[in-house]
């Protein structure tokens, strides 16, 4: 394009077209790809911006409403295989897990992309006889944490089990279990407390904060948009199966509020200990 063109939004899309006064023409996708139009209709512009003056006559309008309706049916064709790229149809089976701010923004974004994710309060409310793609549970205190032992199954049932909480300032996101090799949420609490200086204050505060009724403080809003952008990034390459899902299935994500520190920490499953079994023989 010789002259600075004029740009007309595509209807029922979010494509943009670009038409040069020398008659060649783009298309701008909703993906930034820039497409060239081949033979655009002269009455065009007219058409997808509806302003009379953009036809030059002689049948122009005609020739160009029936070019915009075509490039509308391209555009809103590759923005559904964008859209299935995004999060293909057969992952689509999610369940949220908690209340609070993160997760109302995590409900909002998925939404938004056309899943329809089904909301439980409490791990308990989660229905035990359904099969899910993905359960992304949230924990805005430590007793809400109740419950989740019993979802560590997940993975050998078919679903992701993605988990994300805070204990005061202090967030966290889990690893991501995708098999029963992968870290439960409670072999990821121990491995914190192994990596604790003080392991026996860690527990002693975890144990009387989950017994504690006492509402916790507000949640920044640095905290919750980063909380919930860490649990979207790690849902999308579940979803769409990318490289990056090996390295979040063996990630701890923390954010401290009080002096913005972001961390990543490995965490790998372990095998439980053997059970003890009968009394140990007293020494004689």
């Amino acid at each position: 394009m010789t002259t600075d063109p004029r740009i007309a939004r595509v209807p029922g899309s979010g494509a943009d077209a670009l038409l040069g006064r020398d008659g060649s023409g783009a298309v701008r996708t909703s993906s930034g790809r820039f497409l060239r139009l081949q033979n655009p209709a002269p009455g065009l512009i007219g058409a997808l911006t509806g302003e009379p003056g953009e036809d030059t006559g002689g049948g122009d309008g005609a020739a160009g409403a029936a070019y915009a309706e075509r490039l509308a049916a391209e555009m809103a064709a590759r923005e559904t295989d964008d859209a299935e790229r995004r999060w293909p149809g057969g992952r689509r089976d999610v369940a949220l897990v908690g209340q609070g701010a993160p997760v109302d923004a995590l409900a909002g974004a998925l939404a938004e992309w056309g899943l329809s994710a089904a909301r439980f309060p409490a791990a308990a409310d989660l229905p035990a006889d359904r099969a899910w793609d993905l359960v992304i549970a949230y924990a805005d205190a430590p007793r809400e944490r109740a419950g989740w032992d019993a979802l560590d199954g997940l993975p050998e049932r078919g679903a992701a089990w993605l988990r994300a909480y805070r204990e005061g300032g202090v967030c966290f996101v889990d690893p991501i279990a995708v098999s029963a090799e992968d870290p439960t949420a409670e072999q990821v609490r121990r491995r914190r407390l192994a990596a604790s200086p003080v392991p026996g204050d860690l527990d002693a505060w975890q144990r009387g904060a989950a017994a504690s009724s006492d509402a916790p403080e507000p949640l920044s809003s640095a905290a919750s948009t980063l909380l919930a952008g860490r649990m979207l990034t790690v849902a999308l390459a579940w979803a769409q199966r990318t490289d990056a899902l090996e390295g979040y299935r063996g990630t701890l994500f923390k954010f401290v509020s009080a002096n913005g520190a972001l961390t990543e920490h490995p965490v790998l499953a372990y095998d439980a200990p053997p059970a003890i079994d009968g009394a140990a023989p007293r020494p004689s």
